[in-house]
């Protein structure tokens, strides 16, 4: 059995862990959030739980070696693909931030899906989602953040040797269809 796993990351509001739970219904995969990662990595040393908003404010390393350490535990060594939902680019409080390409590396990344859509939006994704509190952002920087966040991705790419897939945020159906092919690719030979 070949197990894949792959990054689906896009900028925060793109609609990354919605079209996740979408697909997720129709192909077998492992989905792991990787602020849920965090969290729960945290909780096990910290007193009181770190509520998602407040992650960006942590030390970025600190979070990564969390999620790793959360990953290894909670990855299903018996499913064949595993999808972590993550960011290549964090909005921290002294700007954006860029997540280094060893923290996927050590988790074996197979290939990396950039979840994109227009900035205006994002900007109402943002703005109706009241469930989570994300700095105020306007459409220009929103088009900046996404511009640096696929420059992430692709240096990402570019350093694992691994394939980068681009899709249109809610398109459920192209992402359906990189995930069915790369559960059919075999192992490399």
């Amino acid at each position: 059995m070949t197990r894949r796993v792959g990054i689906v990351t896009g900028i925060s509001g793109v609609g990354k862990t919605s079209l996740l739970k979408k697909v997720a219904t129709a192909i077998p995969m492992q989905v792991l959030s990787a602020s849920s990662l965090i969290r729960n990595s945290l909780a096990q040393t910290e007193e009181q739980n770190t509520p998602q908003d407040r992650l960006c404010a942590r030390d970025i390393d600190d979070n990564q070696a969390a999620m790793l350490k959360a990953f290894k535990r909670y990855a299903n060594p018996d499913t064949t693909l595993i999808v972590l939902d993550a960011h290549v680019v964090v909005d921290t409080p002294n700007g954006l931030t860029r997540v280094g390409s060893d923290v996927f590396r050590e988790i074996n990344a197979d290939f990396v899906v950039f979840v994109k859509d227009e900035p205006r939006k994002i900007h109402t994704n943002r703005e109706r989602d009241g469930s989570r509190s994300r700095p105020k952002r306007s459409v220009e920087s929103l088009a900046k953040y996404q511009d640096i966040a696929i420059a992430a991705a692709r240096d990402l790419s570019k350093d694992l040797s691994i394939p980068i897939y681009f899709v249109d945020g809610g398109d459920g159906n192209a992402l359906s269809e990189i995930l069915k092919n790369i559960q059919e690719i075999g192992p490399d030979v």
